[in-house]
């Protein structure tokens, strides 16, 4: 049947997933076995996260079995809030300490450009082969052949309609626009690929910045620089579209010398090869750890996670306590205490 130029079915359909108001919501949660302490709590909270955001992505820790919509006895619809509270400013703790990483790359590698191959770039010529120019292509790595299409990205950021302030003042003022300039204008993801396209002995100057250690080779400082930035970028781009921290899939995994040896054995390898610090939450913080090299940073680091997860110290869900649940060690701030006092000393 045609109504109004759309085709309609003569039938009603079943839909898997029907509307249901928030008091219909709660109903369901009751009939899988969650408790509701208080009803208009759980109203106000399914209104303003939403169902799918409080149970599906807390449920697998409270299911009596995997895959399944039964919950087991004695779980309160107020753990399900606690632990996304406890997530979200997980993420917000963690997403401000990778913001520092992503701005000394920036930095380092603003500070080298224009150190090596001047201040002097031409938006418009896409080419990249004029040697003047900062983005000239033989400035970069050959190996990489996707050099050229991330140099024309990195000018196309300055003739887009989405330029910032800093890229407007120097266009509009200034003769030119520097690296310093330009960094501030990218994402972590492109200034990554940047980093990517870096000459070989570039490349080895900032891993050397990033990581002094004597203990690694030049070539195991850029495999874990390079695995590490896409650790943090990964994880970034997972939180910032909602996502739990915990029990997240699909992350670069850590190579195991480097990780061990910069950790200063707060991590054994034992753990690693049990999965733990290798692509999880706890891998995350390391690399916080290892990667920001500023006593102050760090310090507030880990009195901000102090002081989210300290007031759920003896409080235990389904018989693990919140550090277990994130995958995090119960010792964690003893270790990153020790891993403090190794960078510092």
């Amino acid at each position: 049947m045609l109504i109004g130029g759309f085709l309609t079915l003569s039938k009603t359909i079943t839909y898997d997933k029907p509307f249901k108001t928030y008091d219909e919501q709660i109903n369901i949660l009751i009939s899988r076995n969650i408790n509701i302490p208080d009803r208009e709590f759980a109203r106000m909270v399914l209104g303003s996260l939403s169902y799918y955001t409080i149970i599906n992505g807390y449920k697998n820790t409270f299911l009596s079995v995997s895959g399944t919509d039964n919950f087991i006895d004695g779980t309160n619809f107020n753990d399900l809030y606690t632990l996304h509270m406890i997530d979200t400013n997980i993420n917000s703790i963690v997403l401000k300490n990778i913001l520092f990483i992503e701005q000394y790359l920036k930095t380092r590698i603003a500070y080298l450009v224009s150190q090596q191959y001047g201040v002097y770039t031409d938006p418009f010529d896409t080419s990249n082969r004029n040697p003047c120019d900062y983005l000239f292509r033989d400035n970069y790595s050959r190996s990489n052949k996707g050099r050229n299409n991330i140099l024309i990205q990195l000018k196309g950021t300055l003739t887009s309609d989405r330029i910032n302030d800093s890229v407007a003042h120097y266009t509009s003022i200034k003769n030119h626009i520097p690296p310093w300039i330009l960094v501030t204008n990218i994402t972590f993801g492109l200034t990554i690929k940047w980093y990517n396209i870096l000459s070989s002995s570039d490349k080895a100057r900032i891993c050397s910045e990033f990581l002094p250690t004597p203990d690694l080779s030049v070539d195991e400082k850029k495999e874990f620089i390079s695995i590490s930035l896409d650790l943090l970028r990964r994880y970034r781009n997972k939180i910032a579209h909602g996502n739990r921290v915990f029990n997240l899939s699909d992350l670069p995994v850590l190579p195991k010398k480097q990780l061990l040896n910069l950790s200063h054995n707060v991590l054994s390898q034992n753990e690693y090869n049990k999965n733990i610090g290798k692509s999880d939450l706890f891998a995350v913080i390391l690399t916080c750890f290892i990667l920001i090299d500023n006593r102050y940073i760090l310090t507030n680091f880990m009195s901000d996670l102090m002081y989210t997860l300290n007031p759920y110290t003896n409080i235990r869900m389904n018989g693990k306590s919140i550090l277990e649940i994130l995958g995090l060690p119960n010792d964690l701030f003893d270790r990153l205490d020790t891993l403090h006092k190794q960078r510092f000393s």
